[in-house]
């Protein structure tokens, strides 16, 4: 007898017939309802679908002359800020009895100096080209005035007639004065006049 002959007649043999001539206790095994699909080769197929979504993502090249960026530098002096920026910056070194702790440049387009006094941080000047509000302060206050330092004017922020914030913009240039404790009017304006 061929092969093809044998493995058709197995093939045809009924599943009540197997059942009867098997011993007592035994059960045959259930045949998955879609025949080839069950749950191995369904686990294959899910493994390689997920292969191939996630292998582009592993094989992307690496580049090593990436380098993750900070966004501001501390600088020693205001020269090597004024270096960086490429504008200059003048403001009092002391003030009251602050003094200046800290000189940055963020993003390479902003120069922001910070003053401090026994007690820590007072006040935090920026400067940077362009016309927008670059304080970085987004509260509201009840109260906003001009104030005039020279020919400049000063828009000014605060609440019960004190200062906290005080904004402008010259010559393409914009600046910010924020300030830890609130100021009077005349005193926040006479340290904006120091500011150029």
């Amino acid at each position: 007898m061929k092969k093809e002959t044998i493995l058709k007649a197995v093939n045809d043999i009924s599943d009540d017939f197997i059942a009867e001539a098997a011993p007592s206790g035994w059960m045959p095994k259930e045949k998955p309802a879609f025949g080839w699909l069950n749950g191995k080769v369904l686990a294959g197929i899910l493994a390689a679908v997920l292969m191939i979504a996630i292998l582009p993502v592993l094989m992307r090249p690496r580049r090593p002359d990436i380098q993750t960026v900070t966004p501001y530098h501390v600088c020693e002096t205001i020269r090597e800020a004024e270096d960086i920026t490429g504008f200059t910056f003048a403001y009092p070194e002391t003030y009251k009895d602050w003094k200046v702790s800290q000189i940055s440049v963020y993003t390479g387009s902003m120069i922001e100096v910070i003053y401090a006094d026994a007690d820590g941080e007072t006040a935090r000047i920026r400067k940077a080209e362009g016309n927008d509000d670059i304080s970085g302060d987004y509260n509201a206050y009840a109260q906003e005035t001009i104030l005039h330092a020279g020919a400049r004017e000063i828009t000014a922020r605060g609440d019960d007639d004190s200062v906290s914030l005080m904004t402008w913009s010259e010559n393409g240039y914009s600046c910010s004065v924020s300030f830890s404790e609130p100021l009077s009017s005349e005193d926040a304006a006479a340290f904006a006049a120091e500011i150029q």
